[in-house]
């Protein structure tokens, strides 16, 4: 996918797509994961046909892999996720919004290309 020639919209409904792909084992996929100090996971990013592509909760949720949704769909849903391409252009906000069960967080679309970049597998936010 060419970036800069792609509008947002389209790019995070690629993004998506890409995701979906993957079925559901995507976390054989995942190359980072984000988590804050207390351990939750805040995002992941997945390699895909369409590049590096971050996952990100947008709020509080579930503390661990047993906890379930009151819709009962579990961790696999992406209703409630923000989805989009590590890369994006250079008019675009470097932050993402994020979330865990500890409250609202913003993530950097830099920090996020240097640590995959890095080969890093983890990254704990401070």
């Amino acid at each position: 996918m060419n970036i800069a020639e792609t509008p947002p919209t389209e790019r995070r409904r690629k993004a998506l797509q890409a995701i979906k792909e993957l079925g559901r084992q995507r976390s054989d996929h995942a190359v980072l994961r984000v988590r804050c100090p207390k351990s939750h996971t805040v995002a992941a990013v997945y390699k895909t046909e369409e590049g590096p592509v971050v996952v990100c909760g947008v709020g509080p949720g579930g503390h661990g892999s047993r906890d379930r949704e009151a819709n009962n769909r579990g961790n696999d849903s992406l209703d409630d996720k923000f989805i989009d391409t590590v890369e994006a252009t250079q008019f675009e906000d470097d932050e993402l919004p994020a979330g865990c069960g500890c409250g609202p967080r913003t993530l950097s679309r830099k920090k996020l290309q240097a640590a995959v970049a890095g080969h890093e597998h983890v990254v704990t936010l401070t």
